[in-house]
């Protein structure tokens, strides 16, 4: 049996032992610095969230009205008069012996930056039609330092009437390491001879005299690539002092990727990026470890979707996945380093 003294010290115990308890459960709701700075961070994550979703939804209206003109597009060659660089009017009219040239840039070749075009068309000759040759150049910008012509590929139209198909090679120039931003150039240069009759061959420097006698017409057929509308240049300008010729006629022909492509490119890898930052942020480090091997597939898939064709070299697409994959790797070690140091003790 207990003493009234026994029963009051065992009283005031459980009292202390009770305010004890109710201290722990009221400084459980006290809000401690780390939850102040866990506030913050979701604070900061929902900020990012909200501007992710606003850069998406401002350009995909632009993406989808430029993947509506493409596939519009594709039913719709247009067709541009070398000597203008604007399109053919429909109304033009010609004169006897006229002949028609029409060049068809059929492929754009990335890896070899070379351009394939074709040559074809007819003429009609009421008597005799001159045989006429057009030699075709790739030129390039530095003409105050070129010495000897550039590469050219010519082809003769014979003096009779008839049809004609011919297919010639030039080289572009080109940066496909800037993919999906790369665009591809070629300044192409005309000079046009004819044979006379007494076999002689005069080179024709006056683009009236040809227009008179020639349509030259050129249309594009590239895929994967949108032609600009050819931009004409002076010919002097891209003229050297040790060419034997005279241009006739210089344009500027340009592609480049559709916009719709450039557009997904950056809101992919804008998405794929803050799914991988979320995915840090969110995740265990144990679920971290057993599923980064997924994310970083996820986040390699998005260059087989905007990455359409073979390239020949490092791709900017390649360095930024890259560097997403190189960045959250990191996150990821210096996450695990902090848990080993703070499971191993040495805080303490």
């Amino acid at each position: 049996m207990l003493d009234d003294a026994d029963r009051t010290s065992a009283d005031d115990s459980m009292e202390q032992a009770a305010s004890d308890d109710a201290y722990v459960v009221n400084d459980a709701y006290v809000e401690s610095p780390q939850s102040t700075n866990s506030k913050r961070r979701y604070l900061a994550a929902f900020g990012i969230t909200v501007a992710v979703v606003i850069i998406v939804l401002g350009l995909l209206p632009s993406a989808l009205v430029s993947m509506y003109r493409e596939l519009r597009g594709q039913a719709l060659d247009q067709v541009y008069d070398l000597f203008t660089g604007e399109e053919v009017a429909v109304d033009q009219t010609f004169g006897p012996d006229t002949a028609f040239v029409n060049i068809t840039v059929t492929t754009l070749d990335e890896a070899s930056r070379t351009a394939r075009l074709t040559v074809s068309g007819h003429r009609v000759c009421e008597a005799i039609c001159p045989a006429t040759t057009g030699t075709f150049f790739s030129l390039g910008n530095d003409a105050a330092q070129r010495r000897g012509l550039p590469p050219s590929a010519a082809v003769t139209v014979p003096g009779e009437s008839g049809t004609y198909t011919f297919t010639i090679e030039l080289p572009v120039r080109g940066t496909p390491q800037l993919y999906p931003f790369d665009t591809y150039s070629l300044l192409l240069g005309l000079v046009v001879s004819v044979t006379l009759p007494n076999g002689r061959e005069e080179v024709i420097t006056v683009p009236e005299r040809v227009r008179e006698r020639v349509s030259l017409t050129l249309e594009d057929q590239v895929v994967r690539l949108n032609m600009n509308p050819p931009v004409s240049v002076d010919p002097a300008t891209v003229h050297s002092e040790t060419d034997p010729v005279d241009f006739l006629l210089v344009d500027q022909l340009q592609w480049q990727r559709p916009l719709y492509l450039r557009i997904v490119t950056i809101l992919l890898v804008i998405l794929i990026s803050a799914s991988a930052v979320f995915a840090l942020g969110l995740r265990t480090l144990h679920e971290l470890v057993l599923g980064i091997g997924g994310i970083i597939l996820g986040i390699w898939g998005v260059r087989s979707v905007v990455v359409q064709t073979e390239l020949p070299d490092v791709t900017l697409i390649d360095v930024i996945l890259a560097f997403v994959m190189l960045v959250l790797l990191l996150a990821l070690s210096i996450r695990a380093a902090r848990f080993f140091y703070v499971q191993s003790g040495l805080r303490r």
